[in-house]
């Protein structure tokens, strides 16, 4: 009787066994799938992006991917909000459709908002006889 016992346990514990080695796995594909679809996502964000930048735009907004995540990050949330993410699949069709973009954006758009990320503001010197001042308190002053 203590022999068909044993049996029973192990045969629980294997069944017990068998169901985690199973939700192991289950989550390891999910996981794999989740990784393929953002993969999937990031490379028609990046085609979108080669399309509607600039070529020396495109190639200094990489510059700063490489460099600076950070700065990269804010720069793509301003360029990329969530509907263009959700939508990659149809403005890749509508890109292809009409063979590109009508009009593209420039690189002085992305070193503002690399300006605006870092928080640079820009300054505008007045010279004045021997007198330096910023153009706000120059136009002030008279």
């Amino acid at each position: 009787m203590s022999q068909n016992n044993k049996d029973n346990d192990q045969h629980e514990l294997d069944k017990i066994r068998m169901k985690k080695m199973k939700a192991l796995m289950d989550a390891k594909k999910m996981q794999q799938a989740t990784q393929e679809f953002m993969t999937n996502i990031h490379q028609k964000v990046d085609y979108i992006l080669q399309v509607v930048l600039m070529p020396d735009a495109y190639s200094h907004l990489n510059k700063i991917k490489a460099n600076e995540p950070n700065i990269y990050q804010a720069i793509f949330n301003e360029l990329v909000g969530p509907e263009i993410i959700e939508n990659a699949d149809y403005l890749l069709a509508v890109i292809s459709k009409q063979g590109g973009v009508p009009r593209r954006i420039p690189l002085d758009v992305i070193i503002m908002l690399e300006r605006q990320a870092k928080g640079i503001k820009s300054k505008i010197q007045v010279k004045r006889k021997d007198e330096t001042m910023d153009l706000g308190s120059f136009i002030t002053k008279k």
